[in-house]
């Protein structure tokens, strides 16, 4: 009887869909808490350095199909709009961080003809204090760097979401 109940119930949330703010701890209007990251190469990224841009924050893993394909997606959003959005990938593959890992990453990632910033989240510090617990999941920031976008997973509706938002601030106008 548990099981079959446990099963609707199941059910009942994939059917009824699940609000994207069970999977984020990110409400639209938040300003998000500052973070500084090394990019694939080492380089230290810090947020609070774009202040002033759009920010379209990407949580991702090279395991998960929808991250590649949401990936490529902003690529084409972000090439010819370099001065107008800022694009950073964040990868949540703390376990598999390795330098030989790392180089597979960077193949896939020339493989995909990315051109924005990979940040590598090796201690999951902002996976969890953005409270990320789905993948891939999109964050877009205003130029104050407040949510005007934040949802977990990505579904053939998402792409029109990203584009409305990111128009809505004058990206890609």
């Amino acid at each position: 009887m548990k099981r079959l109940v446990a099963s609707f119930c199941l059910g009942f949330l994939l059917i009824a869909g699940v609000p994207a703010a069970w999977s984020l701890c990110l409400e639209k209007g938040q300003v998000v808490p500052d973070f500084t990251l090394e990019d694939i190469n080492g380089t230290p990224v810090s947020l609070s350095s774009f202040r002033g841009k759009v920010v379209m924050l990407a949580f991702w893993a090279s395991w998960c199909p929808r991250c590649m394909e949401e990936l490529a997606f902003l690529q084409g959003l972000y090439t010819g709009h370099e001065n107008e959005i800022v694009v950073l990938a964040v990868n949540q593959e703390t376990q598999n961080l390795s330098p030989k890992h790392v180089a597979k990453l960077k193949e896939e990632i020339d493989t995909l003809g990315i051109s924005f910033p990979i940040l590598l989240d090796k201690d999951l510090d902002v996976w969890k204090s953005y409270c990320i617990n789905a993948l891939p999941t999109s964050v877009i920031l205003d130029r104050e760097g407040k949510v005007r976008f934040a949802e977990p997973n990505y579904y053939w509706a998402s792409q029109k979401k990203i584009r409305k938002v990111l128009g809505e601030l004058g990206v890609g106008k």
